[in-house]
C-alpha cells in the first residue's frame, strides 16, 4: 500500500470538504471575538496572544465572505499540521504508523472539526507545536546545533499562538535530563540561544504587557489557575475528565489513557528514544492542567497538544495490537462512534439533524421561556444563526436617525459585543462592563460620546436591563425595550433585546466602568526603566548583608585603584583551564580569547561614551545608593567589567564544556556584582553581557569556520 499517496488523498480532500463547508455557517462566539481582533491590531490582546489576529487578517485581505476568511487560516494550517504529523510520526516509528496518525488526526473531532475548521489560537499552536517537535527530532538525529535555532523560531512562534507553548522549552529540557545519550547538549550553547531566540520573537507580548500593566499574563494566571485557595474536588476533575472524552471521542478517549501508561512503561524498562520523545512533549502538559483541575475549572481544550503528539503512539498502538481481537472490534467501534460524532456536528449546524428533545426529560421539554424550549436553549449550535437578522435590525434604527447623531452601540459583555461587531462589520460596537476584557483597551474614545445616544443591545444567554446596570446617571433615561424574535428552521431559538438609551454621561458611570476609558497606556520606555530601577532597590538595599559585604568589600576596593580583580581571577582560572585541557592549541585560544576581549572593550568604549547613562550615583544620590569604595556617576550603558568576564565566560563555555557551570556561575557572579556595589543597573548588566555572548559567540564560529588552525 503506499501510505504517502493515501495521505495526501486523505489529506486533500478533507481540506477540500472543509472549505466548502467553512463559508456557509456564521460565527461562533470565539471567532467573533478574533475577529474583532483584527479591528484593533497591536502587539498583543487581553485574551491572548496576537498571531490568530494577524492570519486573519490576512485572509480578510484575499476573501471578501467574513466566515470564509476566518475560517481559511485553519484549514491550511490543519492541512499542514497533518503533512509536519506525518514526518514526525514517519521519523519516530514508519510510514504505515504516520499515515494512521493522520488517519487519527482526521477522526478525532475536537481536531478534525474544531481544530481543522473553526478559527481558534490553539490552530496555529498545533501547527507550531509540530513543528517545534519535529526540528527536535532533528536535533535528536543529527546531533547539529542549527536544527536549536530552528526548534528557537517555532518554539516563538507557538507562544505567539497561545500561552501554553511554555511547556515546549520545558519539554525539550525534560528529554535532555531523562536522555543519557542526549544530555551533552545541556552544557552547549545553543540550547540556550534557541530560548533566547523564542524569547525575542515573544518580545512583543511581553511589551504589550508592560504597557498595559501585564493585563494578559495577570488574567491568564487567574484564568487558569484560579485565585482562591486550592481545595481539591473530585466533581472538578470528574468534568474536565469527561469534557476531554468528549473532544477527544468517549471510546478513542479510553485507548489514550492506556497509551500514557503503556508509553511511560516502554520508557522504563525499553528505554524506547520515540516513547521518550512522545512523552515529554505530551505528559508534562496533560498532567498539569489535569492536575489544575482537582482544584479549579479547566476548558477541555488547554491540554489538547498532549493528545495531539500522543496521537503518534495511539497509532503505533493500534497496529502493534491489530491482531488482537478484541482490540480490532473495539478499534472499529471507537473510530466509527469518532467519525460519526465529526460528521453530525457539521450536519447538525447544517440541517439541524438531531433530535435533541428526544434526549430531554418531559419536565425540560415543556420549560418553555419567552417562547423558547429548553432543547434550543442548550442547543450550542444555534448561536451561530441569526446575526444578519440582527445586523439588519441595527441598520434599520441607526437609519433612522440623522447622519450626523446616530447612537453608538454597545453591550456589557465581551463576547457578545464581538458578535454584534461581527454582524455589523462597518461599525463600531463598545462594551461597557464590570469585569476586565479586552474592549477596555480599545475604547479609550468613551468620554467623546457624552450626551450621545447608545442602542443597548442583549440576548436570551446575556440577558440584562441596562437602567438596572447603569442607573439614571450614566443615561437620562431609557425607552422601552424591543425584542427581535430569531428562528431557525421555523422554530424560534432565541430573542434579541434593543433599549435606547438617552444622553450618555460617562463621567457618571460606576468607577467599576469607567475603566474602559479612564485607563491610560504606559510609556514602554518609562516601565522598563522604572523595573530597572526596581531591580537595583532589591540586589542594591534589599539584599544587603554583613556577609555579602565581607566578600565584594575586597572587590570593590580593587575596582577603586583601577583593578579589576574579578576579572582576572576569572581568567587566570580559564588559561590554567585551557592549558591543562588544550595544550596543544593554547596559544592559538589565547590570541582568539585576546582578539575577543579586544572587540568587545572597544564596542563598550563607544557605547559608554555614545550614550552617557547616569548610574544609580546619579540617579538616586549618595544617600539612597549603598557603595563600597568604587564611586562612580556617569558611563553606565553597557557595564564593561560584566562584558569582560561573561566574554571569557562565553569563550571557555564553548572551549572547554567539562567546567560549563563554573563559567554560568562566574558571569552570573560578576553581574551581581556590580549591581550589589552601587555601580551599575541592570540594563547595564544585561547588555554588557550579550555583548560578551554575542561576540564570543561569533568571532569563535568565525574563526572556526575560515581559519583552518584546530581549536
Amino acid at each position: 500500500m503506499n501510505y504517502r499517496m493515501c495521505f495526501w488523498a486523505i489529506n486533500i480532500f478533507s481540506s477540500l470538504i472543509r472549505l466548502l463547508i467553512i463559508g456557509k455557517i456564521g460565527l461562533t462566539i470565539d471567532e467573533a471575538h478574533y475577529f474583532t481582533y483584527t479591528k484593533y491590531l497591536s502587539l498583543s490582546y487581553f485574551d491572548h496572544p496576537p498571531l490568530i489576529a494577524y492570519l486573519i487578517k490576512a485572509s480578510n485581505f484575499i476573501f471578501p465572505n467574513i466566515e470564509f476568511a476566518v475560517r481559511f487560516p485553519a484549514v491550511l494550517i490543519f492541512f499542514l499540521s497533518s503533512w509536519i504529523l506525518y514526518i514526525c510520526a514517519k521519523k519516530l516509528y514508519n510510514e504505515k504508523t504516520a499515515f494512521v496518525s493522520v488517519l487519527l488526526l482526521n477522526v478525532l473531532p475536537v481536531f478534525s472539526f474544531l481544530g481543522a475548521a473553526v478559527a481558534v489560537p490553539d490552530s496555529p499552536l498545533a501547527l507550531f507545536w509540530l513543528l517545534s517537535l519535529l526540528t527536535f527530532i532533528k536535533v535528536i538525529e543529527t546531533s547539529k546545533g542549527k536544527f536549536w535555532y530552528l526548534f528557537g523560531i517555532c518554539t516563538g512562534f507557538a507562544m505567539l499562538s497561545k500561552y501554553n507553548a511554555v511547556f515546549l522549552p520545558i519539554s525539550a529540557i525534560l528529554f535532555l535530563l531523562f536522555s543519557k545519550k542526549h544530555r551533552f547538549w545541556i552544557a552547549k550553547i545553543e540550547p540556550y540561544l534557541a530560548i533566547l531566540v523564542s524569547f525575542i520573537i515573544f518580545l512583543p507580548v511581553i511589551l504589550w504587557n508592560i504597557q498595559n500593566n501585564w493585563a494578559s499574563f495577570g488574567f491568564q494566571l487567574d484564568h487558569g489557575f484560579g485565585s482562591s485557595i486550592p481545595k481539591f474536588s473530585f466533581d472538578l476533575l470528574a468534568k474536565a475528565i469527561g469534557a476531554q472524552a468528549g473532544y477527544i471521542s468517549p471510546l478513542l478517549f479510553l485507548i489514550f489513557l492506556v497509551a500514557v501508561f503503556l508509553c511511560l512503561k516502554d520508557i522504563f524498562k525499553k528505554k524506547d528514544r520515540s516513547s521518550l520523545l512522545i512523552a515529554c512533549f505530551s505528559i508534562p502538559i496533560l498532567f498539569l492542567f489535569n492536575f489544575i483541575a482537582t482544584f479549579h475549572e479547566i476548558l477541555p481544550h488547554w491540554p489538547i497538544m498532549g493528545y495531539l503528539v500522543l496521537s503518534i503512539y495511539v497509532a503505533n498502538l493500534t497496529l502493534k495490537f491489530w491482531n488482537i481481537k478484541w482490540f480490532k472490534i473495539y478499534s472499529y467501534l471507537s473510530w466509527t462512534l469518532a467519525v460519526i460524532m465529526v460528521v453530525i456536528v457539521p450536519l447538525h449546524i447544517l440541517y439541524g439533524i438531531v433530535p435533541i428533545k428526544k434526549f430531554l426529560p418531559k419536565e425540560q421539554i415543556e420549560n418553555v421561556k419567552h417562547g423558547i424550549c429548553e432543547a434550543e436553549r442548550i442547543d450550542i449550535t444555534n448561536e451561530v444563526y441569526g446575526w444578519q437578522d440582527v445586523g439588519n435590525e441595527i441598520k434599520k434604527i441607526l437609519d433612522s436617525y440623522p447622519q450626523d447623531n446616530k447612537p453608538f452601540i454597545f453591550t456589557y459583555k465581551s463576547y457578545l459585543a464581538s458578535e454584534l461587531q461581527y454582524c455589523i462589520p462597518d461599525l463600531r460596537v463598545f462594551c461597557i462592563s464590570d469585569s476586565p476584557n479586552a474592549y477596555n483597551f480599545w475604547q479609550q474614545d468613551l468620554k467623546n460620546f457624552k450626551n450621545k445616544d447608545g442602542l443597548f443591545i442583549c440576548n436570551d444567554f446575556f440577558f440584562a436591563n441596562p437602567q438596572d446596570r447603569y442607573g439614571n446617571q450614566a443615561f437620562a433615561s431609557y425607552e422601552e425595550i424591543k425584542i427581535l424574535p430569531i428562528y431557525r428552521n421555523d422554530v424560534k431559538i432565541k430573542n434579541f433585546f434593543f433599549t435606547l438609551c438617552k444622553s450618555f454621561n460617562p463621567l457618571k458611570l460606576p468607577e467599576e466602568y469607567s475603566k474602559s476609558y479612564t485607563s491610560k497606556k504606559n510609556n514602554i520606555f518609562k516601565e522598563l526603566r522604572r523595573y530597572d530601577y526596581v531591580v537595583f532597590r532589591f540586589i542594591n538595599g534589599s539584599l544587603k548583608c554583613k556577609i555579602l559585604d565581607f566578600f565584594m568589600a575586597p572587590i570593590s576596593y580593587c575596582d577603586s585603584k583601577d583593578f579589576n580583580v574579578s576579572f582576572f581571577v576569572i581568567l587566570i582560572i580559564s588559561l590554567l583551564i585551557l592549558w591543562q585541557t588544550k595544550k596543544d592549541t593554547f596559544w592559538t585560544n589565547f590570541a582568539l580569547l585576546a582578539s575577543i576581549l579586544a572587540v568587545t572593550s572597544l564596542i563598550v568604549y563607544f557605547m559608554k561614551n555614545y550614550f552617557e547613562k547616569p548610574r544609580p550615583l546619579s540617579v538616586f544620590g549618595s544617600e539612597s545608593v549603598n557603595t563600597l569604595y568604587e564611586q562612580l556617576h556617569r558611563n553606565a550603558l553597557p557595564s564593561g567589567h560584566t562584558e569582560m568576564a561573561v566574554a571569557v565566560c562565553m569563550f571557555m563555555f564553548i572551549q572547554v564544556k567539562k567546567y560549563w557551570y563554573l563559567y554560568i556561575f562566574f558571569g552570573i557572579f560578576s553581574g551581581f556584582y556590580r549591581i550589589y556595589a552601587g555601580s551599575h543597573f541592570a540594563s547595564d548588566v544585561f547588555v554588557g553581557a550579550c555583548i560578551g555572548v554575542f561576540f564570543a559567540y561569533i568571532i569563535v564560529e568565525l574563526f572556526k569556520k575560515h581559519i583552518k588552525y584546530s581549536l
